[in-house]
């Protein structure tokens, strides 16, 4: 296995589970546009800084969530009946994998250092959850409780590029439209990919378009109650993509 290959952050994100534009494209569009915008709106920044905040805390981000992506491919698929292999004749050794992990640990220690959060309370304790329950991920046997894993690391992986830059009350606005128009929505997808729930016109833009027009209840809720415009809006970006999706008639990549 080529050392270099995989020795930056994110290079084994988007070698492994990116594979191409089109899918870049769709992380920007479902995990990156709308937390990007609520952080630039929060901050009154322009958007030159908070891209350089946002891209900063997701490199971060990322260094640790590839050592749980690395230890699932590469240990954890070794016990699994059926494992799903991400890249092809991928079996590294152990003191490649040691390299690309202590790199990542040195460009999280670094962006943390150059951030000012390297001792923060939140920024440690935000990232200490999320090795946790990566570790119970790859390790737990029963899917059922994967579930709540999946959970865990779905809601830390769409915050982690703005929630050390956020109020807790900003925190807590935008907490209640996440769960329901990402972390929810994403369970449900988990739970149906691994057998067990049958959701077969999940694929479909037309299933898309639905749950956000029935999540809109929910959000006019959360709106009414919170005084704020932010839950709406989120589920209306969302339908409104997924609207367009449908009426273009374009086939969208499917979240790895």
């Amino acid at each position: 296995m080529n050392l270099l290959r995989f020795l930056l952050p994110y290079t084994y994100f988007y070698g492994s589970r990116v594979k191409g534009l089109k899918y870049n494209l769709y992380y920007l569009i479902i995990d990156w546009f709308v937390p990007f915008v609520f952080l630039t709106y929060c901050l009154n920044l322009d958007w030159q800084q908070a891209l350089l905040k946002f891209v900063l805390a997701y490199l971060a981000f990322i260094s640790i969530y590839e050592i749980g992506y690395l230890g699932n491919d590469v240990y954890s698929v070794r016990t699994e009946t059926n494992p799903r292999r991400r890249v092809k004749d991928f079996d590294p050794s152990d003191a490649t994998v040691g390299i690309w992990v202590l790199v990542r640990v040195a460009a999280f220690v670094g962006i943390s250092w150059y951030l000012d959060v390297l001792t923060n309370p939140l920024w440690l304790a935000f990232y200490g959850v999320l090795a946790v329950f990566f570790y119970l991920h790859n390790v737990l046997k029963e899917k059922e409780l994967k579930v709540m894993t999946f959970v865990n690391l779905a809601f830390v992986r769409y915050f982690a590029p703005i929630f050390i830059f956020l109020t807790p009350e900003q925190l807590m606005l935008f907490a209640a439209p996440v769960f329901l128009n990402y972390v929810f929505y994403r369970t449900l997808m988990y739970i149906d990919s691994k057998g067990m729930l049958n959701m077969p016109s999940r694929r479909l833009p037309s299933y898309k378009v639905n749950y956000y027009l029935l999540a809109g209840g929910v959000s006019l809720l959360l709106s009414l109650m919170g005084h704020s415009w932010v839950p709406l809006a989120v589920t209306g970006y969302y339908l409104a993509f997924w609207l367009a999706v449908r009426m273009a008639g374009i086939e969208p990549p499917q979240a790895e």
